[in-house]
């Protein structure tokens, strides 16, 4: 098992980057208006959960460590990153290509079942905003729940994962 000691400054911030840009490229991909409150609150219960959920992982438990009780920010919850002036399918676009590189970091770095379940972790966090609000109603009300552009953003970020 791995913790924050393992990684490089860079490689660690990925790690702690990914559940929020994760999510927030099916909350753009879903483009839900009010929606996106009740989106932003399944993040933050991926990460809740996770820490329920894989309580002997050690490289999740010191993610969420490091963001709980040491502070450490995901990179894009500065409101001056450039991936927030990205249109929605280059934000996913990005998002993709950052899940080939964990996946490639903890193929190198994690043993198998530490680097399934941070990739589950992420999946959990995917699906969980997908299902978070409906979309294409008005003021919450009708619409889908599960957009064909969410369905699209997590299928590519899966399969970057190398997760089905």
């Amino acid at each position: 098992m791995t913790d924050k000691s393992d990684y490089s400054t860079e490689e660690w911030q990925l790690l702690i980057d990914m559940p929020m840009i994760v999510g927030a490229a099916i909350m753009v991909a879903g483009k839900s208006g009010l929606g996106t409150v009740k989106e932003a609150f399944a993040i933050a219960r991926g990460n809740i959960t996770a820490a329920r959920a894989y309580p002997d992982n050690t490289l999740i438990q010191a993610i969420l460590s490091a963001r709980i009780q040491d502070k450490e920010k995901s990179s894009i919850e500065s409101f001056s990153h450039p991936m927030l002036k990205l249109q929605p399918n280059e934000f996913k676009n990005v998002v993709v290509e950052k899940s080939h590189e964990v996946n490639a970091l903890l193929g190198d770095k994690s043993n198998s079942a530490e680097a399934d379940e941070y990739k589950a972790w992420l999946k959990t966090i995917a699906d969980k905003v997908a299902h978070a609000a409906s979309e294409g109603g008005i003021l919450g009300f009708g619409g889908e729940q599960f957009s064909e552009s969410e369905k699209m953003a997590i299928s590519e970020i899966n399969s970057a994962l190398g997760i089905a």
